[in-house]
């Protein structure tokens, strides 16, 4: 992965940047939703900008429903013309020129031309949309997907995908596969999946004598550990060594489901104060503010959890599986992988990017040809591939990453994304407001903050 895929909004940590946002620590600093990026981290802070992003897309996006525009005109070689969406940039820009150029040359049908906006993705996509001028396809990130097809800016791809030889949907992980649809229709094809994976320091558990995580934990083992590894190293009277990091990322979700609980459901229901729920964010409030195995947000903020693992002050981290950490650790220590704890549910939060077609774009089987090319090309490029044959060459884009693909695979099979809605980003928002920040700053009980954050996320959604 390179650092241009952190455009999300679940906080993750990972080699990607995801359009429109600042994301820098794998799953990016803001609330609890995702990132991926060089560093990786995505929701806590740096959310807010992206909620407004999220904003601006409400407002525009109603003028993008039924336009037509000019995309997917034929060229005089007879090919045609289409234009591909990216908010890659600098180097991963040139790579992925690289996959373009191929399939320009292996296809008789179309030739693609990239739209690079590394900047402000979001917005200027928006923008571009509402003056009929959207690119044939782009990328999305998983929560814009319900609100762009709700609004008729991308196409269903059913149709036009029926039938393809080189498209197997089978061979999609399920959680990856359901973001991309909306209403039982697929509008979007995932290129990447990223699931949280607990990473650890291998060589700090080992010097301190406690056990190594193993993918069977549970969140008590998981307690336990975090408890005998937060120390005061150099004992100046204050906590210098911790657990593990949790500052807005990981989401809030990683302990709803692991305990059985849902946020909203797949229908659309708030389940976020049912009794699964609050078991999970008994737990997540309990380690930050009874075990206190995690700095204190401003602790957290200033340094940057990433950074925290990397200089050995936090023992564990919950980071994208396509985060860096190996190469940029070196050979200060070790680096371990495992799944992230759980309790009555295997389940692990992943951030998701597909591929979507314009509605304005004007030969959609050729364009939803390309979109399919295209897909297929970009997950021999990064990592994690949302299929499991994928799988297979993760080794060879990333070798570094080898002794941890079993983990990895195993990983993809219980990872997921949100039953994303339309209004996703204000739901997000609502969330970090009523329950994942209070939580943070020790001002309200698990039973209440979900109780609040609940009863915003219905008066949201209209329940």
């Amino acid at each position: 992965m390179t650092d241009n895929e952190n455009h999300a909004i679940i906080k993750t940590h990972s080699n990607v940047t995801i359009p429109g946002s600042n994301f820098h620590d794998p799953f990016g600093s803001a609330v609890i939703f995702l990132k991926i990026g060089k560093g990786e981290r995505a929701m806590k802070g740096r959310f807010m900008k992206k909620i407004v992003t999220g904003l601006l897309a409400s407002s525009l996006l109603v003028g993008m429903a039924g336009c037509s525009g000019d995309p997917g005109g034929s060229s005089a070689s007879g090919k045609v013309e289409l234009k591909i969406g990216t908010w890659a940039g600098a180097q991963e820009l040139k790579e992925f020129q690289g996959i373009v150029d191929q399939l320009n040359q292996q296809s008789k049908n179309y030739h693609l031309t990239i739209q690079s906006i590394p900047a402000d993705y979001y917005k200027k996509i928006q923008t571009m949309a509402a003056a009929k001028q959207a690119p044939d396809l782009f990328w999305l990130s998983q929560e814009y997907i319900p609100m762009y097809a709700e609004l008729g800016v991308i196409a269903p791809l059913d149709e036009y995908i029926k039938g393809n030889s080189k498209l197997n949907l089978d061979d999609y992980f399920e959680g990856p596969l359901q973001v991309g649809k909306v209403n039982g229709k697929l509008y979007g094809l995932p290129w990447i999946n990223q699931p949280v994976m607990l990473y650890y320091n291998k060589t700090l558990f080992e010097k301190t004598g406690v056990e190594l995580p193993k993918p069977d934990w549970t969140w008590e083992d998981f307690e336990k550990a975090a408890i005998a590894l937060t120390k005061d190293v150099n004992q100046d009277g204050k906590t210098d060594q911790f657990g593990t990091v949790i500052d807005g990322w990981p989401p809030v979700a990683l302990w709803v489901w692991t305990h059985g609980g849902e946020i909203i459901d797949k229908d659309g229901k708030v389940r976020m104060d049912e009794p699964q729920a609050i078991e999970g964010i008994k737990m997540f409030h309990k380690l930050i503010n009874q075990d206190k195995v995690t700095p204190n947000k401003t602790q957290a903020q200033n340094t940057g959890g990433p950074e925290m693992f990397k200089t050995g002050k936090v023992a564990m981290f919950f980071g994208g599986a396509g985060d860096d950490f190996e190469k940029q650790v070196g050979n200060a220590f070790e680096v371990g992988m495992t799944k992230v704890p759980h309790a009555t549910t295997e389940a692990t939060f992943s951030w998701i990017a597909a591929t979507v077609m314009s509605n304005t774009t004007k030969n959609k089987p050729v364009a939803a040809e390309a979109l399919i090319d295209l897909t297929n090309a970009i997950r021999k490029w990064k990592i994690l591939p949302p299929t499991k044959s994928g799988l297979g060459h993760v080794a060879d884009i990333r070798p570094e990453k080898a002794y941890a693909v079993e983990i990895m695979t195993e990983s993809s099979k219980v990872s997921r994304g949100f039953n994303n809605q339309s209004k996703q980003n204000e739901l997000d928002t609502a969330i970090w407001q009523e329950l994942y920040e209070p939580i943070l700053l020790g001002k309200k009980s698990p039973e209440q903050a979900a109780k609040d954050a609940a009863n915003a996320l219905r008066k949201i959604l209209g329940q």
